[in-house]
């Protein structure tokens, strides 16, 4: 049987790659030929050189106030927007924290999966480790291995957009700052460790750019809190870090790093 009765399979295909992101679990649900078809690499390229894939974006959004350990805090929930038809809709709440996000959680886009890193639980105060993944064809979360290591918060992580996070930085429970980098397959649900950073960086930011991951910023456990204006980073194709370059930044702050593409 085909895709769709009736229709040749190429013309079927043109109408399954039509299907907005929102009801891709829908779609997935209909049969297994549609949920192998939808999870094929080649399917969302199929999209992109036909013009067909939709922006979305994911946030994070404050719902509501409630006591946590130290202090009165929002609770976060996640949202996407579907900027082309400007829809809005809410993910299922994260498995294990029915209160909210971690607090200073990394969210990062892979393929069709979007990945929740570390983090402070937001009643207890306690740094997670642990890793989730929402799929956006099952419409589902589910948990990853945990990042090793130990806890994980204000570290710097980036995706290559198809299958790799990156997670370089922090400090560890002795505010000492790291250097230390590691790589996560999501599909495998592996994690491999990369050569260490040629310093410790807290508190810095990524950023995955013209096939390296760049770790911007952050600061060593002597220089608490004095941020660096340096850059490193870590070449995918000789799996070398480059030479630091000292002064990428115009002022020693935090900041959010985003691939502006074009070399930007």
């Amino acid at each position: 049987m085909g895709l769709i009765p009736g229709l040749p399979d190429d013309v079927a295909y043109e109408c399954l790659i039509r299907v907005s992101v929102d009801h891709l679990s829908t779609a997935a649900s209909v049969s297994t030929t549609w949920k192998a078809k939808i999870e094929l690499s080649e399917f969302r390229h199929r999209q992109k050189i036909t013009g067909l894939t939709r922006p979305i974006i994911v946030m994070a959004q404050a719902k509501e106030s409630h006591a946590m350990k130290f202090m009165f805090m929002p609770a976060y929930q996640l949202l996407v927007y579907e900027a082309e038809s400007g829809n809005w809709y809410k993910l299922p709440p994260l498995p294990r924290f029915p209160n909210g996000l971690p607090l200073f959680c990394q969210l990062v886009g892979v393929g069709l999966d979007l990945v929740i890193i570390g983090g402070y639980d937001p009643v207890t105060w306690e740094v997670s480790k642990l890793v989730f993944i929402y799929n956006f064809i099952s419409a589902k979360w589910r948990q990853g291995v945990d990042v090793p290591g130990g806890p994980r918060s204000f570290f710097a992580c980036a995706s290559n957009s198809d299958l790799m996070v990156f997670i370089a930085g922090e400090h560890d429970n002795n505010k000492n700052a790291l250097s230390s980098v590691i790589m996560y397959d999501v599909v495998k649900d592996a994690q491999t460790p990369l050569p260490d950073m040629s310093r410790e960086r807290n508190e810095c930011k990524g950023v995955f750019h013209n096939e390296k991951f760049h770790v911007i910023g952050g600061y060593n456990t002597e220089g608490q809190g004095r941020f660096e204006r340096s850059v490193e980073a870590f070449d995918i194709a000789t799996w070398q870090w480059r030479d630091v370059e000292e002064n990428f930044l115009g002022i020693a702050t935090c900041r959010t790093c985003v691939d502006g593409m074009s070399g930007r």
